[in-house]
This record gives structure tokens, sequence and C-alpha cells, in this order.
């Protein structure tokens, strides 16, 4: 094992390989082994003996300070805040991905509340489509990952593997990308429970901004 990490240590400290290639290789490795870790539970498995020794230690400490109640209250925080951690690959399989359709009728879910004296009111509970909030959050993204996947096929010198590689890294860093700017459009609040569209709108507007920095830097980059 150790052999392996100081060999590949020493691919990328190779400097006879080309930047570009090097670090389009480490991108993908990274994506890999995050996705091989995901599938096969490599880190999930360390996480949850991990989370149990240090349960296990805690629970033998707050036997020893069975008597001292500040301290047991301190223990006891530990525990349950130890208890509450997630793995992220917990936090991805939570993910509700049923609402990611792109033809959605309405962006509100009926929902019937509990019978009381025959009162079968509904409400709706307004929820926005992950479909339009990915695609509103990071529109001018996906657009470049659909010019990374046309890229290679236009022939040399396109098709030279270290662009291709070059291509494959960019897609998932855009996709990195689109997912965080995605995760920070949730965060802000309905404007209007009756009219969720009205935050799509906000995500493609604040968008703005940093599609000129990226223009802007570019240009930049160019003219030197």
């Amino acid at each position: 094992m150790d052999k392996l990490i100081e060999r590949i240590l020493k691919f990328f400290e190779n400097k006879s390989i080309h930047f570009g290639l090097r670090t389009s290789l480490f991108i993908i490795s990274i994506f890999v082994l995050t996705t091989c870790d995901y599938y096969f539970n490599f880190s999930y498995d360390i996480h949850l003996n991990n989370k149990i020794e240090k349960l296990e230690s805690i629970d033998k400490l707050k036997k020893i300070y069975k008597t001292d109640s500040l301290k047991l209250a301190e223990l006891t925080e530990l525990e349950n805040r130890i208890f509450k951690r997630t793995h992220y690959s917990d936090r991805l399989r939570n993910l509700d991905l049923s609402q990611f359709k792109i033809l959605k009728k309405s962006d509100t879910t009926e929902i019937k509340s509990p019978i009381i004296k025959n009162d079968n009111t509904s409400i709706n509970n307004p929820i926005r489509s992950l479909f339009w909030m990915v695609f509103t959050s990071g529109y001018f993204f996906i657009f470049l990952i659909i010019l990374l996947f046309i890229l290679p096929f236009r022939g040399y010198p396109h098709n030279e593997l270290k662009n291709v590689l070059g291509s494959i890294s960019g897609i998932i860093i855009l996709i990195g990308v689109i997912g965080f700017l995605t995760w920070v459009a949730y965060r802000i609040p309905l404007i209007s429970s009756n009219h969720p569209y009205l935050n799509y709108i906000l995500n493609a507007i604040l968008q703005s901004p940093l599609i000129y920095l990226i223009f802007w830097w570019n240009k930049k980059r160019l003219k030197n």
C-alpha cells in the first residue's frame, strides 16, 4: 500500500508529464475513488467503527463520572453529537431525486390534513422542483458541460489524451459547481409560497455576476 501511494505521488510530482494531464488525472482519480467508496462503503465502515468506539468510550466515562452531574451532562451532550454524525453517503442517499422531472405540471403537492370532525380540508405545501432548481442554478455550467462532451469528438488536437482527460475532469468539476450552487439556492427561502418560480428566476439572476467574472478572467488571461 505504501509503495502504491509512493508511486502515485511520484507520478504527480513528475514535471516531465504535462501539468494539465497530471491535474486531470488527479481530479478523475478523486472522482473514481469517491464513487467506489460510495458504492462499496470503504470509508463508511471506518466511520461506523470509529463512531461505535467513541460511544463505547463515552459510556465507560459516564460510569466513572456517574456521581458528577456536570461532567455527566457534558458527556451526554458529546454522546448525542457523535451519535447524530452522519457519513456523506447517508446524506446523498437521503436526497429526494424523485423530484427530478423535466415535465412537472405543478410545484405543489396536495396533502390531506387529518380528519377532525369530518373536516377534510386540503393543505397545499409548496415544494421546489429539483430539476428547475438545478437548471436555473447552473444553466451556464450545464452549457459548458455539453461543450466539453462535444469537444473530444471534433478531431485533432481535441482528441489528444490530455485534452480528453481534461474534458472529463472539467465535467467533474462543473458537476461539483452545479451541485454547490443548487445547495446554495435551496438555502434561499421561498419568495412566495404560491409562486416557487420566482425562486427559479432569482437563481438564474444570481448567476450573472459569476458568469461575468468567468468571462472577465478568461479575457484577462488571453491578454496576458
